[in-house]
């Protein structure tokens, strides 16, 4: 995907997320771009975006996919764009091991950030903010935090389980149970993986 291309897609995920905020209980409060999608010479696959919600850090462990939040993902049609996503909870920073470097593109409160977007476009990101953690120390602080959240969340998923009332509510639009326990098992590991690197 050309680089003009993505960009012209974020450009539809930015006034998706424009529509949104108008809805009563949208709880998106910011949009940042991370990863390869920083960079104009790399050759994309998809736009990595990662949704800040203000919602609690349980309901929104790393790769965790809650289904409220997926099912406005799709109402958005972000699924069918080129696009991947991160959920982020407003409580913790937007960065960690994976979203090293992010630029915020999109707040609920002001909407689309043009600069930032004419800035990713032109690839000139000396003007716009960057979030990313201040050292290692930071980051492994965070990190542990974050592994904590993804351990309890593990936890209950896993004691959940096999109880009907949640298989229930956890399953619809292509997702099933054994998704979340998937999903809660593969963050956690992600991030206790993330501790234990040796640079970390």
């Amino acid at each position: 995907m050309k680089y003009s291309t993505a960009i012209s897609r974020l450009t539809d995920v930015v006034d998706a997320l424009d529509r949104a905020a108008e809805w009563p209980d949208t709880t998106v409060t910011a949009a940042f771009v991370f990863g390869t999608s920083l960079d104009r010479t790399a050759d994309l696959d998809r736009i990595e975006v990662a949704l800040v919600v203000a919602e609690a850090p349980e309901v929104v462990p790393w790769m965790s996919r809650p289904a409220h939040l997926e099912a406005l993902a799709s109402v958005l049609r972000f699924t069918k764009l080129p696009v991947s996503w991160q959920w982020r909870p407003a409580e913790w920073p937007v960065w960690n091991h994976e979203i090293d470097r992010a630029v915020r593109v999109w707040t609920a409160a002001d909407g689309r950030d043009q600069r930032a977007l004419d800035a990713l476009a032109a690839g000139q990101l000396d003007d716009v903010t960057i979030e990313a953690p201040a050292g290692t120390v930071a980051l492994v602080a965070e990190l542990l935090v974050e592994r904590d959240v993804g351990r309890r969340h593990l936890a209950t998923v896993t004691e959940s389980f096999h109880d009907k009332d949640w298989r229930r509510a956890h399953r619809g639009n292509g997702v099933y149970p054994e998704d979340h326990l998937w999903w809660a098992t593969a963050g956690f590991l992600d991030l206790d993986d993330a501790v234990r690197r040796p640079d970390g």
